[in-house]
């Protein structure tokens, strides 16, 4: 008896680029099972594809809660980012905040993120040998 999978939240397409991957993530719902999910996801595709770097573009209008936010924060290593470096870009301006507070959480946690909001700004950063 196969067991039927619920549709995923979200979908992401990938892109190689030099020195990283870029991943747009899109969907429509949000929360810690979405954010979880998706990263999981992330961090696997960098492993199988040998980078350790990676251009996250989220295209997601609903908001996480701050709660939902601050878990994922402090999991990030568990996720698989322990030794992957991470942009993260929000086409959605208005949940900066929200992600700037997210960065500081992983960054505490010993995760090498940083958001962004220009995506050229985001490309030197993960190109550079810094």
């Amino acid at each position: 008896m196969n067991a039927i999978q619920p549709a995923k939240a979200y979908t992401i397409v990938f892109e190689e680029y030099p020195k990283y991957i870029y991943a747009l993530v899109h969907g429509e719902e949000y929360g810690y099972d979405v954010l979880r999910g998706f990263l999981r996801e992330i961090a696997d595709e960098c492993r199988n594809r040998g980078f350790d770097r990676v251009l996250v573009e989220e295209n997601i209008s609903a908001t996480a809660s701050e709660d939902d936010v601050f878990r994922i924060a402090t999991e990030m290593r568990e996720l698989g980012f322990a030794d992957i470096r991470l942009a993260y870009i929000d086409r959605f301006q208005e949940q900066q905040e929200i992600n700037e507070f997210g960065e500081n959480v992983a960054v505490k946690n010993g995760v090498d993120v940083r958001v962004f909001s220009d995506r050229e700004e985001a490309d030197r950063w993960l190109s550079s040998d810094n």
